[in-house]
């Protein structure tokens, strides 16, 4: 006969596989509980800063327009991205329009939707998320295809967020 403590130790133990086991194969999602933390814990960082207003760097690596595919300065005042402009400018390569960046608070909203809402993700197979330690702001964010995708993939580097002024 077993002691009872071991009896509810690998009860619990089976409990616990079972229902890991259960989110896993039903989840419609492509993260799980920890990633979703992490993002939460990130989110929240990020959210505690001390300032509204902001500029940040970002690339994106995709099979995009090549405005999109260089380091670009983006600067936020009131949530919303009110310039952009090449950290290298490239005569050939202007500048045309503000839509293609957007504030932080987006990223994060972006990410999440990608992590948990298969419907508008589901030609994903896995997003990688890395955060700022400090400020919590992704950046890195990989989102990666099925392989039965072509040049659906595209990776998001965000670096050197700065606090503006006030205007």
């Amino acid at each position: 006969m077993w002691p009872s403590r071991f009896r509810v130790e690998s009860t619990w133990i089976a409990a616990v596989l079972l229902a890991g086991a259960t989110l896993s194969c039903g989840s419609s999602r492509i993260a799980g509980p920890h990633d979703l933390a992490r993002l939460g814990a990130a989110e929240s960082r990020w959210n505690a800063r001390a300032f509204a207003d902001y500029s940040y760097e970002i690339f994106i690596g995709c099979f995009c327009t090549p405005e999109v595919t260089r380091w670009t300065r983006v600067t936020v005042r009131d949530g919303a991205v009110v310039q952009a402009e090449h950290l290298e400018p490239h005569p050939d390569i202007p500048l045309t329009t503000l839509d293609y960046w957007h504030p932080i608070d987006t990223v994060f909203s972006r990410v999440h939707a990608a992590m948990v809402d298969r419907g508008s993700s589901s030609y994903l197979r896995d997003i990688v998320v890395e955060y700022d330690p400090t400020l919590g702001y992704p950046t890195r964010v990989e989102f990666v295809s099925r392989p039965d995708i072509a040049d659906g993939g595209a990776t998001w580097e965000l670096r050197n967020v700065t606090p503006l002024p006030p205007p």
